[in-house]
């Protein structure tokens, strides 16, 4: 199987397996539940939408709704309160637009480690070794349930590519970005990326 192929299969692979199950939970809930978008970290899960609600409303200052005194607002959250502006101006749900982001962000994350394998390994049977590897696995944590420990592999989305990208944009972006940093280069770095990163 040619390189790319094999990129693009365990790409879909990784697609597949974070959409379908938000997809089953919201088909699930019946007339008594209403699915509210999050598998996992719900509590960080909202605070993201209500960070985008605040975009959506139009501000791109972030102000803190349940204290005395908002105040004027800083700008921080841009990210998600930019999102809430790209909901309110392509008139989608809230909920639509995180969730395609966050898969853009995991299409990003996965060309960012094909990249960097491709520079790091001069074998394509490592490289496609290594990007199977880093995308679709968590650790070694799966080997202490036996034992009833639960690991950080299942819970501490940070630090795995999967998890990343199952829970929120944000991670499978930053991990993008991070990978991208540590590529070796042979060009220049365009300064663009550079002061993004």
């Amino acid at each position: 199987m040619r390189e790319k192929q094999f990129y693009f299969i365990i790409g879909l692979v990784l697609i597949l397996a974070i959409t379908i199950p938000y997809i089953y939970a919201a088909q699930t809930g019946g007339a008594e539940h209403i699915f509210g978008g999050f598998l996992m970290n719900t509590q960080d899960g909202n605070s993201y939408l209500a960070k985008m609600y605040q975009g959506w409303r139009g501000n791109w200052r972030f102000t803190l709704p349940y204290t005395a005194d908002p105040g004027e607002g800083g700008y921080i959250f841009l990210f998600y309160l930019g999102l809430g502006h790209v909901a309110r101006i392509l008139n989608v749900p809230l909920l639509l637009v995180f969730h395609v982001t966050r898969i853009l962000g995991a299409m990003c994350m996965l060309w960012a480690l094909a990249h960097f394998y491709e520079t790091l390994f001069p074998s394509p049977q490592r490289r496609k070794l290594a990007f199977a590897i880093s995308a679709l696995a968590s650790g070694l944590g799966w080997l202490a349930i036996p034992f009833g420990a639960f690991a950080s592999d299942f819970w501490v989305a940070e630090t795995y590519p999967f998890l990343s990208a199952y829970s929120n944009p944000h991670f499978a972006l930053g991990l993008a970005l991070i990978v991208w940093m540590v590529t070796p280069r042979t060009e220049k770095r365009p300064f663009l990326f550079f002061a993004a990163s």
